[in-house]
């Protein structure tokens, strides 16, 4: 009986906290970044897009210039934006050779580092090209500061992961608008996420923290029972 109430103790409290977890929804290779306060997603980056109830919602070269905003739910205001070369929307993904920008005039008041990840099919190391970029600017300026690859991971041209980060803790003025200026060279890019984050603490929701808390009750009673 002891190990009937342990039993379920431990499985309330493990799915209390697998219930803080979530699988990101832009693409399967993205992490969920922590203390994100905002997000940005953009996936299937091709003229097969669909929508969320699985109409067709083709990504078209003309969006692209004029800015378009992310397609995966939750998604803030930013705008991914062509703004010079060839890139166009092919039937797997962002396909040719140029200029992207991520915009945002919608920033948190306490942020403290921007994230970015994206899918790149990087084809310079088999047909030559420029070198892969990507610096942010914030508040209109022309910084141009380089972000810190936190993470990279080279699968031969496919599916090539990135995963950089910008530390803004030392930012003494107040961060109203950002811009991320990207560039691949000839690539086939298939998803993009920019996070917010700020340094905050998580906080468990309402019902998984009530879940930890009848688990570990339940363990306790079991504690209790045991001594007596």
């Amino acid at each position: 009986m002891k190990a009937q109430y342990l039993s379920i103790a431990i499985g309330a409290t493990l799915f209390a906290i697998t219930g803080l977890a979530q699988a990101n929804t832009t693409y399967s290779s993205f992490v969920d970044v922590a203390d994100s306060v905002s997000f940005d997603g953009w996936n299937q980056l091709n003229r097969n897009r669909v929508d969320s109830n699985g109409a067709a919602n083709p990504l078209t070269a003309a969006q692209l210039a004029a800015g378009t905003a992310g397609n995966v739910a939750g998604s803030g205001d930013a705008l991914l934006t062509q703004v010079s070369g060839s890139y166009y929307p092919a039937g797997f993904g962002l396909y040719g050779d140029g200029n992207l920008t991520f915009t945002d005039n919608t920033v948190a008041s306490n942020i403290s580092s921007l994230a970015f990840q994206g899918i790149v099919n990087d084809f310079n190391a088999s047909f030559g090209g420029e070198a892969y970029t990507i610096t942010l600017s914030y508040n209109g300026g022309s910084q141009a500061i380089a972000g810190t690859l936190v993470n990279f991971v080279n699968t031969g041209t496919v599916d090539d992961y990135y995963y950089y980060s910008w530390d803004l803790s030392g930012v003494s003025t107040p961060i109203t608008s950002y811009t991320l200026s990207f560039s691949a060279g000839f690539s086939q890019a298939l998803a993009f996420q920019v996070d917010q984050v700020a340094s905050v603490s998580s906080v468990p929701e309402a019902d998984s923290y009530a879940m930890m808390m009848l688990g570990l009750g339940v363990m306790g009673a079991v504690v209790r029972r045991r001594n007596k």
